[in-house]
């Protein structure tokens, strides 16, 4: 080792030591982080409770539930990384981390009320964005949201620059938009008619 020079140490590190991290991604829907909670998911009658403690992360009723998908990102294995997500009748969306506790029950309730496999997992593998669509039917396997880079989207393109951005230097803005595809936008629509 005492013939590598910096940028080769960063550069071992990033091909070798990330991906080993990133892919500690866990395989079934209970795994739970000891330090760290990702809530509870309580079912009242038709709502749904999403909450730690006294602070409640969202909530919403069973019966406005017009589209379910799935979606991971890379944020994973020290935060939540893979959710279950909601979408209502007025478009808004609601992500519920496969990690809460209680899922197991909560997707047994979906089962009942939507389809039969929503207690398994499509996206257990991904460690980087992904989304799809669970229910309805109809769009199964679709994506149900896509990303728009905004106005002042400017990805690192170099090894270097790639190191900057990571450090959080250098001039870059990865931003990018989360917006229901048009599929799914459609479902809405015809939903609230």
């Amino acid at each position: 080792i005492k013939n590598l020079d910096i940028l080769e140490i960063i550069r071992v590190a990033y091909i070798y030591v990330l991906p080993a991290s990133i892919m500690t991604t866990p395989q079934t829907s209970s795994r739970q982080r000891p330090e760290q909670s990702s809530g509870i998911i309580a079912v009242e009658g038709d709502k749904v409770i999403w909450h730690n403690e006294d602070l409640v992360f969202a909530t919403f009723n069973l019966s406005d539930i017009v589209v379910i998908g799935e979606k991971t990102n890379s944020n994973g294995p020290w935060f939540d990384d893979w959710f279950l997500t909601f979408v209502t009748k007025d478009g808004n969306w609601f992500d519920i981390p496969w990690y809460a506790d209680n899922i197991e029950e909560f997707t047994k309730i979906l089962c009942d009320k939507f389809q039969p496999d929503l207690n398994v997992s499509y996206l257990t593998n991904s460690t980087k964005w992904n989304s799809i669509v669970r229910h309805p039917s109809s769009l199964k396997g679709n994506n149900l949201f896509e990303l728009t880079p905004t106005k002042n989207y400017k990805e690192p393109k170099t090894f270097f620059d790639k190191i900057l951005s990571s450090v959080g230097l250098g001039n870059f803005d990865t931003t990018k938009e989360i917006s229901l595809t048009d599929d799914v936008k459609k479902v809405l629509t015809n939903a609230s008619r």
